[in-house]
């Protein structure tokens, strides 16, 4: 061991130190005792034992030891982490701790023992730990459930000293801190997993609706009772397919044949939510559409809302409905609604598609802003005096001036009407009524004036809809109500006789002076008349409601009677038009007036009020219950050109945003209308396809679209329904034509000529057609379309794919292989109508195209001249290999041999050309039958040859036949030759096996 040990030091420096408790001296000193012998050895050998490990031999003299045995014991068991603990003086901490009566000793001994890696050294001794430490039993750690632990072994640099309190508990704290740091981590990860297989769980249930509602045609309720008997419930209301049927799936581009469209109208109908009762409904609603496009082709103008609510009068489920329809014909103003309503009016029809312009366009252009007026004036109209018929229910929805005549009826004694009254006596005994209790008196505090509620009955005269009868009673009494009110009638005259409803400034503010020293801030105030001067003066706009609009209907009256469309006229805090007040609605929502469900129309009547007309279809739409009648809406506004399409449509959402416009999906909203019907009802179909080019006309890229799609929908009914004499029309052999139901409504789809219509409808059909495999539908389109040439291209392709089974069948027609049969199937299913009509196979089909183009030049010279002749050589191979086929080889090579394809003039010079004809000139319907007909035509000359050398008799005749037969077998091997690269390893196989024989 080496001087620099703590226990040892030199004598130089250490005169000497007590041992024991004897104070025996080190020896070399005259006053101390001498040690016993036992202590003495042990000394004696200590010394011998740091003598032997002090390797540096710089000293003379023998180190003497520093420590005594108790001190060095003491150290060593500390270090070894199970001694005694050192005395430590007591600090602050320990005076503190024992004061609230902790045990400091028991505390201290513990944190003692808290174990250490102590391979380096405690406080950086460099002892190693004792055996007995390292042998010591561990207890098991318990790790809580749902809780991350601290992190393990945290290496050398977190290691404390004995009894360092404070490096413990910084390396606790670090510990902790990194565990909480891994902890999130986890649940991090746990939580992203958990999001990313609901959101994949999520699409895959929204792509199986659309797939099943799209594609295959299956009904909302279908769906909920799929859905219902996966959740091991009846209901299925609660999510799944049953709730991800809104603005979820696109336009179903991928839609061609509809195969789940088998039902009739009425079935689908009964598999839907109302059985006969809206199949019924359905039926009268395309009555009412049929009717509509009738009168569009001839220009004429529909009063299309009354038309859709008499339709539904009398709905017992949803008597609301028909009270829906009115106030969209209030909108909208229509005209008898509007000559009834309005005294001098001009009776001028409301067009197709007369508000699209204002509606689609510049919202802060002057027709948008006039356009807004009228349908906020109309919907003020129905809140005021509608005519409508009075429907009983809690949810009734009808004009003031009719819940006036209710009430008065209701209490007649209280009223005391007598006579045939006048509207204001009758407003004089409806507010009698209303206002003979206390708590109407306490409410409301009506000043009497002349022992009459003046300002409650000019309050409800304007609140009927009668402003003149207002203004005349309040100027009757104008000298007995108080002088504060005196300016009130004339700024009431003016308010009433300016177009837009606006005081001139220095009457505005006359009134509000009168306003704020008489009514803001009295208690006491006559509410009704509080409500005329905020009504008048638009005072108080951050404030607008009343303790007299008790009802929603009240309130929205009160709305819209506040709404001034100028907001360029207007200081800010008094600007409130229509657009606001949709916001405040939507700020609302539909939980406050759709009671969960059951009052739907409360919530969709203010969407119609506030021109929210896209919001307000997509919500009736949301209900499965309406969906018919929120397609009939959307269609009733699409009609007037209140319906904002999006400008993509194929995978479009339902409702959709852009900016402040709400979109909806008017195209994907009748396409799934008349998806399951539509196959056997097509004519029905196709009176709502028609109805999506209405959108034809909106600026940029949506008229496009709705374009496109109507005829794209257009095409799915013709190829669903297949019935292309009745839709489309046909072409007769002699060449005359039958006018199709498509072709006679071509103004409904905005096609300006017959042209356009066969390249936009029936040549898009025959493509799709021809995409789908389907030779028959694709000719019948092609032909329709006035295409020839694509006609006699289906006609080569297939022909020349049915070359190779002709020669293995036995049908002298042209053969009964796979293609004929499917053709024969397919014709037997469906019939080849028109100048096509007749034809039972595949050959039968090509021989009567190539007979009926070939007697009309007109459509023959619209036919390519390479095709016309690839549809010639195609039947005369056809008819070789029936004949090869029938066992006359003879006639099959004379067939073969008019071709010219083939080098069988046995002139060998003649090879190379006819090879150059096959490389530059020939079809690849033609060429890709080579290897048939080379060996077809091989065979022919075996059979033929073989047959001479049996005949019996020689002559020479016999011999210049074979050996013309010879000749021509070998000219057709060298052929072959020259085609290498175009024929497979058997043909030449099977030629020269053929050409032995020769």
């Amino acid at each position: 061991m080496s001087t620099s040990n703590p226990f040892f030091t030199s004598s130089s420096s250490v005169s000497g130190l007590g041992l024991g408790a004897s104070g025996a001296g080190v020896p070399g000193t005259s006053s101390a005792p001498r040690p016993p012998a036992s202590t003495s050895t042990t000394l004696n050998s200590l010394l011998a034992q740091a003598q032997s490990l002090n390797r540096a031999e710089l000293d003379a003299e023998l180190p003497q030891i520093r420590f005594g045995i108790d001190e060095i014991e003491r150290m060593s068991e500390a270090v070894a982490g199970r001694g005694k603990g050192r005395k430590v003086h007591p600090g602050e901490g320990h005076t503190l701790l024992s004061n609230f009566g902790i045990n400091t000793s028991h505390l201290s001994h513990t944190i003692s023992h808290l174990p250490a890696d102590v391979s380096g050294g405690a406080g950086g001794a460099g002892v190693p730990a004792p055996s007995a430490a390292a042998h010591r039993p561990r207890k098991r750690r318990v790790v809580p459930t749902g809780r991350v632990e601290p992190m393990g072994d945290l290496g050398p640099a977190y290691v404390s000293s004995e009894g360092d309190l404070g490096a413990w508990g910084r390396n606790w704290h670090e510990m902790v801190i990194l565990s909480g740091i891994e902890m999130q981590r986890q649940k991090t990860i746990k939580s992203f997993q958990t999001q990313f297989q609901q959101k994949m769980l999520d699409n895959w249930e929204a792509e199986k609706a659309r797939i099943l509602q799209d594609e295959l045609g299956v009904t909302d309720d279908e769906l909920a009772r799929l859905a219902g008997s996966l959740n091991g419930s009846g209901s299925g209301s609660g999510g799944g397919l049953a709730g991800s049927t809104l603005g979820r799936s696109a336009l179903g581009a991928s839609t061609r044949r509809f195969p789940m469209a088998q039902s009739t109208m009425s079935k689908s109908a009964e598999g839907r939510d109302g059985g006969l009762v809206m199949h019924t409904k359905m039926v009268k609603y395309e009555r009412v559409i049929s009717n509509l496009n009738e009168r569009r082709k001839s220009k004429q103008p529909v009063e299309l809302c009354q038309a859709l609510e008499e339709t539904v009068k009398g709905d017992q489920k949803f008597p609301l409905l028909p009270t829906a329809y009115h106030i969209l014909a209030h909108l909208t103003q229509e005209p008898s609604i509007r000559d009834a309503s309005s005294e001098g009016s001009d009776g001028a029809p409301v067009l197709e598609r007369q508000y699209a312009g204002a509606y689609l366009g510049d919202p802060r252009s002057a027709n948008a802003v006039l356009l807004r007026g009228r349908l906020t004036a109309g919907g003020r109209r129905f809140l005021e005096r509608d005519d409508a018929e009075i429907v009983d229910g809690p949810d009734t929805v009808c004009s003031f001036e009719n819940h006036v005549d209710e009430v008065i009826a209701k209490h007649p004694k209280e009223a005391a009407l007598g006579g045939v009254p006048g509207i204001r006596n009758k407003v004089r005994a409806f507010v009698d009524v209303t206002l003979q209790g206390k708590e109407s008196q306490e409410s409301y505090k009506p000043e009497s004036v002349n022992g009459s509620y003046i300002w409650a009955q000019a309050y409800y005269l304007l609140r009927c809809g009668f402003p003149d009868e207002s203004l005349a009673l309040l100027s009757e009494h104008q000298h007995s109500i108080k002088r504060d009110d005196w300016s009130f009638p004339g700024a009431f005259k003016v308010f009433l006789t300016t177009p837009d409803r606006r005081l001139p400034r220095p009457t505005r503010d006359q009134l509000f002076n009168d306003f704020n020293a008489s009514i803001r801030n009295n208690p006491n105030v006559d509410q009704f008349k509080n409500a005329l001067y905020k009504l008048v003066g638009r005072f108080e706009l951050n404030r607008k409601s009343l303790k007299v609009a008790t009802t929603t209907e009240d309130w929205m009256w009160l709305q819209l009677s506040l709404v001034r469309e100028s907001k360029e006229m207007e200081p800010p805090q008094e600007q409130y038009d229509l657009g606001d007040l949709g916001k405040l609605v939507l700020k609302y929502g539909n939980d406050k007036f759709d009671n969960g469900g059951t009052r739907p129309f409360a919530w969709f009547n203010l969407l119609l009020f506030t021109a929210q007309f896209e919001r307000a279809v997509a919500y009736l739409y949301s209900k499965p219950q309406l969906r018919t009648d929120a397609v009939h809406f959307a269609i009733a506004l699409a009609y007037y050109g209140l319906l904002r399409v999006p400008s993509r449509g194929d995978d479009a959402e339902l409702l959709t945003s852009e900016g402040e416009d709400t979109l909806l999906n008017f195209a994907r909203v009748i396409k799934q209308y008349v998806a399951p019907w539509f196959k056997l009802e097509p004519v029905s179909a196709l009176q709502y396809a028609y109805l999506v080019a209405l959108g034809a006309d909106a600026p940029g890229p949506e008229g496009e679209t709705q374009k496109r799609l109507s005829l794209e929908l257009v095409r799915d009914v013709v190829l669903a329904s297949r019935s292309w004499s009745k839709l489309l029309g046909s072409v007769r052999a002699d060449g005359t034509k039958e006018t199709g139901v498509i072709e006679r409504d071509l103004s409904l789809l905005k096609l300006s000529n017959s042209d356009e219509y066969l390249r936009a409808v029936v040549l898009s059909a025959a493509e799709q057609s021809a995409s789908d495999s389907s030779l028959i539908d694709s000719i019948e389109l092609y032909h329709l379309a006035g295409s020839y040439d694509k006609v006699v291209e289906s006609v080569n392709r297939a022909l020349g794919g049915s070359l190779a089974s002709a020669g293995t069948s036995g049908s002298a027609a042209g053969g009964s292989g796979s293609a004929s049969e499917r053709l024969k199937t397919s014709s037997a299913e469906v019939g080849l109508s028109g100048a096509f009509g007749g034809a039972e196979d595949l050959y039968g089909l090509a021989q009567r195209v190539y007979s009926v183009y070939e007697r009309d030049m007109g459509k023959r010279s619209k036919v390519s001249k390479g095709g016309w002749e690839t549809l010639g050589t195609l039947l005369r191979l056809k008819q070789g290999m029936a004949e090869f086929a029938a066992d006359r080889p003879d006639l099959a090579l004379e067939t073969f041999k008019s071709t010219n394809l083939l080098p069988l003039d046995t002139d060998p010079s003649s090879i190379s050309r006819y090879s150059a004809r096959f490389a530059a000139l020939l079809d690849q319907s033609v060429i890709s039958n080579l290897d048939s007909i080379i060996v077809t035509t091989m065979k022919c000359l075996h059979r033929l040859s073989q047959q001479l050398k049996q005949s019996p008799y020689g002559d020479a005749g016999r011999m210049a036949a074979l050996q013309g037969y010879k000749q021509q077998a070998m000219g057709l091997i060298q052929f072959a030759s020259g085609m290498r690269l175009r024929l497979g390893p058997d043909v030449y196989r099977q030629l020269s096996s053929m050409s032995a024989f020769f």
